[in-house]
Parts: C-alpha cells; structure tokens; sequence
C-alpha cells in the first residue's frame, strides 16, 4: 500500500540538514506500524512526507501504486482525504463544540448535511464522547481532547491513520484509552503509522516497529519494542 523506494529528504538553509537518507519501506494495507527514534530520527518527516506537506528530495513514494511525487491540484486534495492525521497538540477549534470539531473535517469535503448529522454522533459514540457533544474542548481533559482529535481523523472513513507522537501530552491511562482506539480502528481494516516516543506503550503493543536513527531506519521487527 505504501512504498519508499530509496527516499532521501534534505532541507537547506543556514545548515543543510539530511532528515532522512535512503529510506526503503513498505507497509501493506491494514498494518499497525510504529514509527520510534530519538528526537531528530526523521520520524514527523517521514510522516509529513505521507500527507504530501513535504517531497522527497530523491527517490519515489507510492501510495496504493500512486506517486505523491507527480500529483498535482486537485489530486493532492483527493489523496488527503483518504488520510487522517492525529496531532499531538491536538490543534481543536476551540470556540467550536466538539461536534462542531468533528463536523468540519466533513464540511471541508463537502460532505451532504445529513450524512454529517448522522455520522458525527455516531464517531464519537465511538470514542465514548456521546455526552460530550455540546462541550467546548477547554471543558474537556487532555485524554478527551485527543480522543475529539481520533474522531476527527477517522469520521471521512480514511484509509491510513497516521499520529505524531498521539500521547505525548498524556498521562498512562490515557495513553493506553487513546492507544485501544487506534488498535480498534486498526482492527476495522484501517491502515495505521504511529510515530512515538512512548517506549512503555511500544512495547505492551507488540506490533511492528521501525526505528529511525540520524534519518536512516536501523531496526524493523514484527511484533517488535522500542
């Protein structure tokens, strides 16, 4: 489904920075791929690489046989929307409800208004916010907040999930409700790529792993740890 064929991603400026070198990947449709590394591996380039925010400055990357490198316009905003991405300062309108919230990712493509009032109270009964839905995110926890995040991903019914660093702001109980839903998301068929420092978390989950080091992947295991 996703293939890095020998992806390099330079940034110049002051200091040329090499952020990822060589990168060969590929992730089949419905894994649950981890992505870990230090602080600078090229982890959140990697996954801003996926949602088209950046280019490889060599090689190619595929999407279901598609090159992100070659879509222009229209199908750069087609693709997207087959994506949902998990921020981890959760980036909330926060003077929308949380209904609000989830509705505008549907608003944004244009979905029919009856679709939208269907479907939204029925992603974050999902997520267990069915009473939250009148509530302003300041009126929520930070577990709450990024579980309106996930709803928001995953209401356009993408296709791949991707979250940087998803419990970075949250305590291990929340941690581990935000991570369940990633797995039940995943379960449903949803392609899923974590990009995380949570070594605790990585670990209880035993799903693949992919370590990052200086912009090269060093360790890629099946059920693997941190």
């Amino acid at each position: 489904m996703i293939q890095f064929f020998n992806v390099s991603k330079t940034f110049y400026g002051e200091v040329k920075v090499e952020a990822l070198i060589d990168i060969n990947l590929h992730i089949k449709k419905g894994e649950f791929v981890f992505l870990v590394g230090p602080s600078g591996a090229g982890k959140s380039t990697l996954t801003r690489l996926l949602i088209r925010e950046e280019l490889p400055t060599k090689g190619q990357l595929l999407v279901e046989d598609r090159s992100l490198l070659r879509m222009k316009g229209k199908e750069i905003a087609y693709y997207r929307r087959k994506i949902g991405f998990v921020f981890q300062d959760f980036r909330l309108l926060m003077n929308r409800t949380v209904y609000e919230n989830v509705a505008f990712a549907m608003e944004a493509i244009e979905m029919p208004a009856a679709e939208i009032r269907e479907r939204v109270p029925a992603i974050l009964e999902m997520v267990g916010l069915k009473d939250k839905l009148h509530a302003y995110p300041h009126q929520l926890s930070g577990g709450q907040q990024q579980r309106v995040c996930i709803a928001r991903a995953v209401v356009n019914d993408p296709k791949i999930i991707i979250a940087d660093e998803p419990t970075g702001n949250l305590d291990p109980d929340n941690s581990w409700e935000v991570m369940t839903l990633f797995r039940a998301i995943n379960k449903r068929g949803t392609t899923v790529i974590i990009a995380t420092h949570d070594r605790d978390m990585v670990n209880l989950m035993k799903k693949r792993v992919v370590a990052l080091s200086n912009g090269r992947i060093v360790r890629d295991e099946e059920r693997g740890e941190y």
